[in-house]
């Protein structure tokens, strides 16, 4: 793929082997947030999507988050720093309200790791200017790149059963030479 010079989203097809990301689905709800070596915050409300459950800079994602920045540097043609990631197992009824992300997620990709649902649950992204939202599904493997901070994105309600999943990983990156430099490895959440 030729370097995407004046882009705010991308899908990226099979960015990494989803199979080594796959878990069963929790019992749990809330948010773990993993924010150094033996020490795990837990809490009971997720935050942004109540009822799904979450895990800030999960370990298991750390591979990944940097093969995946190794491919939108190149992508994009400019080099990053992470600054974190995040994974959410959504469930029956979760939704993504429509919203922009702070200054840590300059570069972000929406990775689908897999589901169980029986029809196509997308994406959607906004400018502000245009009254047309984009809409982005991915299949297990598949990914979206977008500037989080520029365009409103969101997921409507998710349908289905009391069984129904959906898995997905948030990496986010600052550009090395962009203004949000001082949020590269994050550590909000400490």
């Amino acid at each position: 793929m030729p370097v995407q010079k004046d882009w705010s989203v991308i899908k990226l097809n099979q960015l990494y082997d989803p199979t080594e990301l796959v878990e069963d689905i929790p019992w749990e709800r809330g948010n773990f947030s993993y924010i150094r070596p033996g020490v795990v915050r837990i809490q009971a409300d997720e935050g942004q999507v109540n009822g799904s459950f979450s895990r800030y800079n999960h370990p298991k994602y750390k591979k990944a988050f940097y093969h995946i920045k190794n491919v939108v540097e190149a992508v994009i043609g400019e080099k990053l720093y992470p600054t974190y990631y995040f994974d959410r197992f959504y469930f029956k009824g979760n939704e993504l309200v429509k919203h922009r992300d702070r200054e840590a997620c300059e570069i972000s990709v929406s990775y689908h790791i897999w589901d169980n649902l029986d029809y196509d649950w997308p994406i959607y992204f906004q400018a502000d200017n245009d009254p047309n939202p984009c809409e982005i599904t991915c299949k297990p493997g598949d990914g979206v790149l977008y500037r989080g901070m520029q365009l409103d994105h969101w997921r409507e309600p998710m349908r289905g059963n009391h069984k129904s999943c959906f898995h997905q990983v948030f990496f986010h990156y600052v550009r090395a030479n962009g203004y949000c430099l001082h949020h590269a490895f994050d550590r909000q959440c400490e």
